[in-house]
């Protein structure tokens, strides 16, 4: 006699729990391998705008996309040259940079002290080394030439990701059990993700582009280069505009003093009040939809699993997990938890829709 089989066996929690555990120990150890293929897909979203455009301009496919390459790839020789440039000529002025760093905290110390602190110079100088608080900006500048170098490679996987683009509808539904339905989730994902870093890409330009020509006009040195860290700050929500602005506020400490550091700080902080809290929000409102909560707590998730990469596309993985699973019903609870005000009072009023219609 054939023997009744349940159809569903109930996993105990800690299986699930283990999985986890797993899943994050796995990708922590992967990150070398997983980081630079997240960098290719999510450069291939960035790119895939100027190509779209083109194509709807009548240009062939393969010829948007040549275009396209050719022209990041000359703007990336060229801050590649800039980069160089910048780094020998930092390396060349160290010394200098190391001595005006020292006057400036022996007199902020004779400063100090005269409104009655007893601050000892010795013990401050023993403490603050100023090869140790370069440390950061040499390896930041040296770090840029490798990302150059880098994107480079980038480019040219995000083009052949590109070119594979048409292939990759028909190739999911020989795969997927339910091709609608996962389909429609991926498009979703990939339009909000080339939408959000489409948008984040603009803006920073546009502050990158600010920021570099106060720094020109005030004659600060490396202007280029800080215009890339404000760039790519940018890609970090809330903190990464005040993370960018330490080394530069530092240099103009060096170079102009104090009242270079006012002008500057103040110039800096209305571009950020500007990108940040005017622009970014008009057009950020309708496609993020994520907690504030979780957008931070994704930068030191992410972050700690795969670095410095991870912080940079913590709100687009976290958003591509948010749409995944509110596809499926039995996780839907997670991405309204994931999700903002506005998609929590959205999915309460669909339930108690239903709930009307029910009754």
């Amino acid at each position: 006699m054939a023997t009744n089989l349940q159809p569903y066996v109930k996993i105990h929690p800690l299986f699930y729990a283990a999985a986890i555990v797993i899943t994050i120990a796995g990708l922590k150890i992967g990150a070398p391998i997983i980081n630079p293929i997240l960098m290719a897909i999510f450069f291939s979203i960035i790119i895939y705008h100027p190509i779209y455009w083109l194509k709807k301009k009548g240009v062939n496919g393969m010829l948007s996309i040549l275009i396209v390459v050719v022209c990041l790839l000359a703007i990336v020789i060229f801050l590649g040259g800039a980069v160089t440039q910048s780094i020998v000529q930092f390396t060349h002025n160290m010394p200098l940079y190391k001595k005006e760093l020292h006057e400036i905290t022996k007199s902020s110390i004779t400063l100090l002290n005269s409104y009655g602190l007893n601050i000892s110079h010795d013990t401050v100088i023993e403490n603050f080394n100023a090869g140790n608080a370069f440390s950061y900006v040499t390896q930041f500048i040296t770090g840029v030439g490798g990302v150059l170098a880098q994107i480079t490679l980038l480019i040219l996987v995000a083009a052949f990701i590109i070119g594979e683009m048409n292939d990759f509808p028909i190739k999911l539904k020989a795969i997927l059990k339910n091709p609608d339905i996962s389909l429609k989730s991926i498009t979703k994902i990939s339009k909000n993700i080339r939408y959000y870093l489409g948008m984040k890409t603009l803006t920073g330009l546009f502050a990158a582009t600010c920021v570099s020509i106060v720094l020109f006009i005030m004659h600060i040195e490396y202007a280029i280069i800080w215009g890339i860290l404000v760039l790519l700050m940018r890609y970090i929500p809330n903190i990464g505009s005040i993370i960018a602005a330490i080394p530069i506020l530092l240099f103009v400490l060096i170079q102009e003093g104090l009242h270079g550091v006012i002008y500057v700080g103040v110039a800096y902080s209305v571009i950020n009040f500007i990108v940040g809290q005017i622009i970014e929000p008009k057009f950020f409102s309708r496609e993020m939809n994520l907690s504030t909560l979780v957008v931070f707590l994704s930068l030191v998730f992410w972050g700690w699993i795969l670095g410095d990469i991870g912080m940079l596309l913590a709100v687009p993985i976290t958003m591509a997990a948010k749409i995944s699973l509110g596809t499926h019903e039995n996780s839907q609870w997670m991405a309204i938890l994931l999700g903002s005000r506005k998609n929590a009072i959205e999915a309460l009023l669909q339930k108690k829709t239903k709930e009307k219609q029910t009754d």
